[in-house]
């Protein structure tokens, strides 16, 4: 019985050490894949990107649905580069916030009522140009599009536009708001020189 014991034992650690073998064997084809995979990767050619720009001089309209992109233009030869604006910097005092408070407000008031006051018109003149008639509902889309980013590009202007001594803050305000209205004139006469037929509205003239 002892004999038929230690045989039993003999052929189960038997066993063990073939299937154990069998995995040391897969563990080290897999461990040959790998290497062989890495080595390729080796000898292909690497990408080094050594810095990424990005343009901004005016905003971009591409099609009536989702977001407009406002100040991204990457066929623009001429911009700014290295786009950087937090909305609260690190460190600033509670005068200069308030104070930039005041000017994002006067800004955003400026540019929107240049959306509601002067922009249909300007939509219509340049439709009238290119000869380009778009629907209401296109022009309503565009113009509260444009709405609803207007602050990150006032930001934008902020950020790489310095008030130069002595300059009255309405002035500086003033100045920051032309630069916006630029890039909402630019953006809306690139689109409408190149709307697809198919969004052009009924009302062709």
């Amino acid at each position: 019985m002892y004999d038929q014991s230690v045989s039993s034992y003999l052929q189960n650690l038997n066993s063990f050490v073939q299937q154990q073998a069998v995995k040391i064997q897969q563990l080290e084809r897999e461990l040959k894949e790998i290497q062989s995979s890495m080595e390729n990767m080796k000898q292909r050619p690497a990408t080094n990107i050594e810095r990424v720009e990005y343009k901004f001089d005016q905003l971009k309209i591409e099609r009536l649905e989702g977001t407009l992109n406002i100040g991204l233009n990457p066929t623009d030869p001429e911009g700014v580069q290295n786009f950087e604006v937090s909305q609260t910097p690190p460190g600033i005092g509670i005068m200069q916030q308030e104070q930039s408070a005041q000017l994002m407000q006067q800004i955003r008031q400026n540019v929107d009522m240049y959306l509601s006051e002067d922009i249909p018109s300007v939509l219509e003149q340049l439709e009238n140009q290119y000869e380009s008639r778009l629907d209401d509902t296109n022009r309503h889309h565009i113009i509260e599009d444009i709405r609803k980013q207007m602050d990150s590009r006032i930001r934008y202007y902020v950020s790489h536009i310095k008030k130069e001594e002595n300059m009255p803050p309405a002035q500086y305000a003033e100045q920051i708001a032309e630069h916006v209205k630029r890039d909402i004139i630019r953006a809306i006469e690139h689109f409408i020189e190149h709307i697809p037929p198919e969004m052009k509205g009924d009302d062709q003239s």
